[in-house]
């Protein structure tokens, strides 16, 4: 069985996606959804046994097409998740899930309603480094992890962007685009009994922007865990990408290069001293896509990265806003209701 897929939008994701849904044995890139002529016009010379369509509607009658593949501006993902899975389509959607926890809610009972898996491409899961903490982190070598330090700093470079992505109304900012990044792995690696969320939002380096470039936020877990999340698109400065864990009898860290900075790789300490993890290269986004593709082959009844984690990443992004706003620590009883 090879399946259909669509892929919607050719932007920062879209055109790469090409690839790592063909290099799945059992599916296969059969229509590109873009509004844009210019953006496809070189995909086209490449791709001639792709069509290319204007709109995403064009593909949603078609029985050729099993999966969609949404790599669009965030504030569009609701509407066209919705749509798709409405017209019987899988659905593997690039992070975050929506603008907020209602949208992310809307989207679930779509998706139980047809039956069709709905999965949100947190890729941090996927990449080696993050694999290999994970089996150290349960592993219990070093007890339990106590505290965590995580972040990502690296330049904004507003210039870059397209205008939507320097629109907090339309989850433009550095808190929608890397921030839920953070808040994915630490759900992944700690849990999601997180009890509370504190701390603020600016934009402190691009403050002519109409979305944040900072944020700093302590989180709590039921069990006693804290972790802090620092991140900055900052104008000049060095990027660091990663996290240190502190354990009880031990630490750990990992660390992610990040354009020409930085190096990747995951350290314990021994010894008073910094070792070496070795781990896997992962290509994340191909194996993470093909994933979801088995799961669809098998008829699983959810995604291998669950629909409602989509949701939890989001209902803590919803939490950093609601404190930043209010200056108070917000208490989440669940990051289901």
């Amino acid at each position: 069985m090879t399946l259909g897929v669509a892929i919607l939008g050719t932007g920062r994701l879209g055109g790469n996606y090409i690839n790592s849904v063909n290099a799945s044995d059992d599916a296969e890139t059969r229509v590109i959804a873009e509004p844009r002529e210019e953006q496809v016009v070189d995909l086209k010379v490449a791709n001639p046994n792709i069509d290319f369509v204007a709109s995403y509607q064009e593909i949603l009658d078609r029985d050729d097409i099993d999966i969609v593949v949404g790599t669009l501006p965030h504030w569009l993902h609701r509407q066209a998740a919705i749509d798709c899975l409405r017209a019987g389509k899988h659905v593997f959607l690039e992070k975050p899930m929506a603008l907020n926890a209602t949208e992310a809610d809307d989207m679930i009972v779509a998706a139980k309603a047809s039956g069709k898996l709905l999965m949100i491409a947190h890729t941090q899961r996927y990449f080696g480094e993050n694999v290999k903490m994970k089996e150290i982190i349960d592993s219990g070598d070093l007890g339990d992890v106590v505290m965590v330090n995580a972040m990502w700093v690296k330049p904004l470079v507003p210039d870059s962007r397209p205008e939507w992505m320097l629109d907090g109304s339309r989850g433009g900012g550095m808190g929608q685009m890397d921030g839920t990044h953070l808040i994915d792995r630490l759900i992944w690696l700690l849990g999601d009994d997180i009890y509370s969320v504190s701390g603020t939002t600016s934009n402190y380096t691009h403050p002519h922007l109409n979305s944040d470039d900072s944020g700093q936020h302590f989180l709590r877990w039921k069990s006693g865990i804290t972790a802090c999340i620092t991140r900055m698109g900052w104008d000049h400065g060095i990027t660091e990408y990663g996290a240190d864990y502190y354990f009880t009898k031990g630490q750990a860290k990992h660390r992610r290069a990040y354009g020409q900075t930085g190096e990747t790789g995951v350290w314990v300490e021994k010894d008073n001293e910094w070792q070496n993890v070795p781990f896997d290269e992962i290509d994340s986004q191909k194996v993470q896509f093909n994933d979801f593709v088995q799961a669809v082959i098998r008829g699983d009844s959810d995604a291998p990265t669950p629909m409602t984690h989509g949701r939890k990443v989001i209902r803590v992004f919803d939490a950093t806003e609601e404190s930043h706003r209010t200056g108070r620590e917000v208490i989440l009883d669940d990051l289901m209701s």
